[in-house]
């Protein structure tokens, strides 16, 4: 593909520093666009060692759960990308107000994707208002064997852009027959 496609990996947080270092030497020439939560996210301060050392850009971190937890790593630039979940960040608006905050930093914001199709929906929303958001992850997959047994409509990608939602709301809306207690695969957890 040489230089027709970027590549960005993702450790899910698996490594501590020195491992971590190896990797990132390992895949220096590979010009990657980022390398995402190849370390553990739990002392900002070597996320910025790792950081200097590194030599590859850094995404970080889907995992975060607080506005407190992105403002560390962005006063200690120890990122080159914020990654926002908006389900787990607490929803549309807080997601933005960490893309804001992160183009106060000259860092560029992302939103994560791999926790169902109304994440993906809401993560394109705020990638649509915030011109500082220079990604949105999906997986195709998904989107391409499931996600339309969910959601109507289903997101729509074309020329590897997706196309915003027109509809009100997120655009799109939980398939009603998922509710059905007749509907197959409907479960009911009794205590």
């Amino acid at each position: 593909m040489g230089d027709r496609i970027e590549i960005l990996l993702d450790g899910h947080g698996f490594f501590q520093l020195p491992a971590a270092l190896r990797i990132a030497e390992a895949v220096r020439d590979l010009n990657l666009m980022w390398l995402e939560d190849v370390m553990r996210l739990d002392n900002v301060d070597t996320l910025r060692d790792f950081r200097d050392k590194a030599g590859v850009p850094l995404a970080v971190s889907e995992m975060f759960i607080s506005r407190e937890d992105y403002r560390h790593v962005l006063e200690k630039n120890a990122a080159d990308y914020l990654m926002v979940d908006p389900t787990w960040v607490g929803g549309i608006s807080e997601t933005r107000r960490l893309a804001e905050m992160a183009q106060g930093y000259n860092i560029p914001a992302a939103m994560h994707d791999c926790t169902g199709p109304l994440t993906l929906f809401a993560g394109i929303h705020v990638a649509t208002s915030v011109p500082n958001v220079v990604i949105q992850e999906s997986v195709r997959a998904h989107i391409r064997t499931f996600y339309d047994l969910l959601i109507e409509p289903n997101i729509v990608i074309e020329n590897g852009f997706a196309r915003p939602p027109g509809g009100p709301g997120l655009g799109t809306r939980l398939r009603p027959e998922l509710f059905d207690p007749d509907h197959r695969g409907y479960r009911i957890s009794r205590g």
